[in-house]
């Protein structure tokens, strides 16, 4: 045991305390890489907030200092990848000028993050996507931060009459982010991309999409 220890009774490498050692956005990164690591291992979202504090060498008030609940800990893992993730997805859109070729790109592209990546497929594994899920239709961060990438583009097609004039495009927003979660759950995410694909030009892209019906 090193002095650090006998003097504190805490592990080395222990940062936080009654009053912060990093800045805030530090801070947070670590919170967040130690509650990513949790998730993995678990194969699951539903960790403890103290399996957190210990990951990432912590008091349980420090990770609640900066993440008030489990909830706000899994919205802040999210929130620092969808905006990479989404513009990703509208930078490879193949045809940008034409809504309906390119709407079902925006809701099957942020699928392709979620297999292959542990940390997206523990979110979204059986045991934890119901309390995602329910996470991500209520959340208005995370909203923000999909219109942010989404918006310009159904912004555009619809002053150019393409899209519905009378739609809501956040709500069109939430509609995408629905019908992305739809198709990670079964039956939808057996489905052949063909199949995904059909369905989305028949009923998805037919519902804002002006002449398409």
């Amino acid at each position: 045991m090193t002095q650090e220890q006998a003097a504190t009774g805490r592990p080395s490498g222990w940062w936080g305390g009654e009053s912060p050692l990093l800045d805030d956005d530090e801070a947070r990164r670590r919170l967040l890489d130690a509650a990513s690591r949790c998730i993995v291992r678990r194969g699951s979202a539903r960790i403890r907030m103290a399996e957190v504090a210990a990951e990432a060498g912590v008091a349980r008030s420090t990770v609640y200092r900066y993440f008030p609940s489990r909830d706000d800990l899994i919205i802040g893992l999210f929130l620092v990848r969808i905006d990479a993730a989404f513009a990703s997805v509208v930078a490879g859109l193949e045809h940008p000028d034409d809504a309906a070729r390119s709407l079902p790109e925006l809701v099957l592209g942020p699928l392709g993050y979620v297999e292959g990546n542990p940390l997206n497929e523990a979110l979204f594994s059986t045991g934890s996507r119901e309390m995602v899920v329910a996470l991500e239709l209520r959340s208005v961060p995370l909203l923000d931060a999909a219109y942010r990438q989404f918006g310009p583009l159904l912004e555009r097609w619809q002053a150019e009459g393409q899209i519905y004039a009378d739609v809501d495009l956040r709500d069109a927003m939430r509609w995408i982010s629905l019908v992305s979660i739809m198709l990670l759950s079964p039956p939808w995410s057996e489905q052949p991309v063909g199949d995904k694909r059909a369905f989305l030009d028949r009923y998805f892209v037919r519902s804002l999409v002006a002449g398409s019906r």
